[in-house]
């Protein structure tokens, strides 16, 4: 399989990533509103167990609510994501543990694992929004550890708001394909 078969096979099966990039930004959504109302290590459990959720439900949405059929069978691209998430996991684990020392960072931390791990999908789908995606909270990570950018609210409603509407965006693109 050529890699822009494999692309272009990712692409339709997923919708361009966009309901996995949207039930995202739902998760961060949760987690900004338990830790607003609770704290930074709920948030960050929300964020976390959460998370676990996100491929099925994306998966939920491309078969039974979108209707794609899965990716072909050998598709590479299909592992080359699960592999970067799991070293988003293995990040998100390093965070966890600034909880005790550190709680303010946490969550800036969580959103540059989450932000580098889409540079992955860029070559899985074929599609530089991918990088756009990484870069954008990737540098909001950044800016809520650094504060070089004075960014209204906390960096997790900002990650769940970014990646609603590049999910929205990469989701009505896909299905218009």
């Amino acid at each position: 399989m050529l890699i822009v078969d494999a692309q272009a096979d990712l692409r339709r099966a997923y919708t361009d990533g966009g309901p996995g990039v949207l039930i995202s930004g739902l998760v961060w959504l949760a987690a900004w509103f338990a830790e607003s109302r609770s704290g930074i290590p709920t948030g960050f459990a929300v964020l976390f167990f959460g998370g676990m959720l996100i491929y099925p439900l994306a998966l939920f949405a491309n078969r039974a609510l979108l209707r794609r059929a899965g990716e072909q069978k050998g598709n590479p691209g299909g592992p080359l994501v699960m592999e970067s998430t799991i070293a988003m996991i293995a990040g998100l684990f390093a965070a966890f543990l600034f909880l005790d020392h550190a709680p303010e960072l946490v969550m800036p931390l969580a959103a540059i694992m989450v932000g580098t791990h889409y540079f992955a999908f860029k070559t899985a789908y074929g599609d530089k929004a991918f990088w756009l995606l990484g870069a954008v909270i990737t540098l909001l990570g950044f800016a809520a550890i650094y504060r070089f950018l004075p960014l209204p609210g906390s960096v997790t409603l900002q990650v769940a708001v970014v990646e609603i509407l590049f999910g929205i965006g990469l989701t009505l693109r896909g299905t218009r394909g």
